[in-house]
């Protein structure tokens, strides 16, 4: 009796054979969810034109530096460029 106790304690546990499945397994799970994610949000974004404004909104302003020289909208700059002011000159002799 005692040397069946004995064997007991010292006995090593069976370790799972098909560890390496529920590891595989469960990437396949995580691999799933990331991509659902990405596809709700890519959606989503696309819906509120959120890569559109990054683009166009910060172009806005450089199309008026460009166009213009004026760290402003197109419209707006194309107002303050310097060869639309009114130059009169007048000469005294």
């Amino acid at each position: 009796m005692r040397s069946r106790v004995i064997e007991n304690i010292t006995k090593p546990k069976p370790v799972l054979q098909n560890s390496r499945g529920q590891v595989i397994i469960e990437a396949v799970l995580l691999i799933v969810f990331v991509v659902g994610l990405w596809g709700i949000f890519s959606n989503y974004a696309k819906q509120k034109k959120w890569f559109e404004s990054l683009v166009s909104g910060p172009w806005q302003t450089m199309t008026g530096m460009i166009e213009s020289g004026v760290w402003e909208p197109e419209a707006k700059a194309r107002a303050k460029h310097p060869n639309s002011f009114n130059r009169a000159i007048s000469i005294k002799e």
